[in-house]
């Protein structure tokens, strides 16, 4: 037996995931509700909690981007 995590986008697939374990080809272990806001698998449960470790680590890293531009021309140049 294997073990799959899939992700399903509408209440319809989640369906025929129920059909077929009622017709016993498969188990489902788990149902976890997704959350609009950036929820799922492996996401943090809390999205301050995120930031304040980013901000934590990010806190000494200076870039001065004064005088720079962006030339959209150069940057879609991929034959140089």
């Amino acid at each position: 037996m294997q073990t799959v995590v899939v992700q399903i986008k509408n209440d319809r697939a989640f369906s025929l995931l129920e059909n077929l374990e009622a017709l016993n080809v498969i188990k489902l272990l788990k149902r976890t509700p997704f959350s609009q806001s950036g929820g799922g698998l492996n996401a943090p449960p809390d999205r301050a909690a995120r930031l304040s470790e980013i901000r934590s680590i990010t806190k000494d890293i200076h870039v001065d981007l004064t005088n720079f531009h962006f030339n959209r021309d150069e940057a879609n140049n991929f034959d140089n």
